[in-house]
């Protein structure tokens, strides 16, 4: 995001550094602030909403749809900041002029086939930065619902699209403009572009397919309803796949599409099976609900949660945090059969509330009577066992290991900060950042 943005202002910088003679005016600073905040306001924009197209070339650049999205987060905050300070540029003149602090410059601007097209772009600026500043607020506000908001984001693109038309209608026709003007054209056409993408429904259209729930196991732990289940899910057309991805599932029940990570995918039969646990309304709902026979549609995988390359490593799934290591278990199962693995040592550390939701205990130790290189520990919460830094480094005999965390949040920064702290590189660490708003 940062060489991004200075790239912007390296573009930018011809047309302030020529007008060198009017660097005392403040008219002058108003306008060229004003075009700067504009060019970073849009640029974000349209950033973000190529990340929101989901687009697999994209995230590959990212490194995964999920770090795609923290960006997307950041570039949306950014741009509101961006245009506030537009809009307050925009509004200084006027400000200073009724304080008395300034005279009214006087500007003419010829009139295009009878349409003030400087007036337009003005009142269509002001009207979308309204909107914009509201939607940001509502994409921000963590107590509205994922259904509505994923409602509200869709005019995201409408507000991309009023953004262009505002700036291409306000552009300056010069020479120290041109850097400017080459770039503000790029962004557009790829905000127009993903916008469309977007307000059409097209997004992730060629990773999907349609499929039926065949199997819904409930996972008990000696309660009336349940708090997970696993299911599994018949395709009709294989899916793009890598152990610890995700993908999208839409159930047509009126909500919008939810991640989930993937437990295990056998290509050959077209199943698709995952691990879910009641975690908010709409996965409450779904564990005590679901029933096979309901169509769904799966779209992905997304995402770069792969093995590292070490051959000593550390795994951390805290409670359903253990699925894409599930997958990746199965994954280095069927590959065992077909060569040697070269991994010197794994430990899995396996951390849950209670031994009760140790819900794939016995499936992992099947699975590791055949991947010896793989040592499973699990952390019993209620006994009072967690898992933090010193345990890890004292585990692992090896200096070079990386480690692989899916769980809370919080849990993850605390055991990132304290085995940096213990000198293991950021770049060691390995999570997803589950967080898709």
């Amino acid at each position: 995001m940062l060489k991004f943005t200075l790239i912007l202002v390296l573009l930018w910088s011809p047309a302030l550094l020529m007008g060198y003679d009017e660097m005392g005016n403040f008219f002058f600073w108003r306008h060229q602030l004003t075009m700067l905040s504009g060019i970073i306001g849009l640029g974000y924009m349209s950033f973000a909403v190529l990340i929101a197209a989901r687009l697999s070339w994209v995230e590959s650049r990212l490194n995964g749809l999920d770090k795609g999205y923290a960006l997307h987060k950041k570039l949306g905050i950014g741009a509101t900041v961006a245009l506030v300070l537009h809009w307050l540029c925009v509004q200084s003149a006027k400000w200073f002029v009724q304080a008395g602090l300034l005279a009214r410059p006087t500007i003419s601007r010829p009139a295009i086939e009878g349409i003030n097209w400087h007036h337009v772009a003005s009142e269509i600026g002001e009207f979308t930065f309204y909107v914009f500043v509201l939607f940001s607020l509502i994409s921000l506000v963590q107590a509205i619902s994922y259904k509505k908001f994923k409602f509200t984001h869709k005019i995201g693109g409408l507000l991309v699209i009023a953004g262009v038309l505002h700036s291409v209608l306000l552009l300056d026709w010069n020479s120290q403009s041109i850097p400017m003007n080459i770039a503000i054209a790029g962004i557009s056409l790829i905000g127009i572009w993903c916008s469309f993408i977007s307000l059409t429904g097209k997004i992730g259209a060629s990773y999907k397919s349609a499929g039926e729930v065949v199997r819904v196991e409930p996972l008990k732990v000696n309660t009336e309803s349940n708090i997970a289940i696993r299911i599994g899910i018949k395709l009709d057309s294989a899916i793009r796949y890598k152990e610890g991805q995700f993908v999208y599932l839409n159930f047509h029940d009126g909500e919008a599409p939810h991640p989930f990570s993937i437990l295990n995918y056998d290509a050959e039969r077209k199943l698709i099976e995952f691990g879910i646990k009641g975690l908010g309304d709409y996965t409450n709902k779904m564990v005590n609900q679901l029933t096979a026979g309901q169509r769904v549609t799966v779209e992905g995988g997304y995402g770069y949660f792969q093995i590292p390359e070490q051959e000593t490593q550390v795994w951390v799934g805290a409670g359903i945090g253990i699925v894409p290591f599930m997958s990746r278990l199965y994954w280095l199962e069927r590959k065992a059969h077909k060569e040697d693995l070269e991994f010197k040592k794994i430990h899995l550390f396996y951390c849950v509330n209670t031994r009760n939701e140790a819900f794939f205990e016995k499936e992992i130790l099947s699975i590791l009577q055949r991947l010896d290189f793989i040592e499973l520990e699990i952390l019993d919460a209620a006994k009072g066992e967690f898992l933090s830094a010193e345990q890890i480094l004292s585990t692992t005999d090896s200096k070079e290991f990386d480690v692989s965390f899916c769980g809370p949040e919080e849990f993850g920064k605390i055991l990132s900060t304290h085995l940096a702290a213990a000198g293991l590189g950021s770049d060691r660490f390995h999570k997803e950042i589950f967080k898709m708003r």
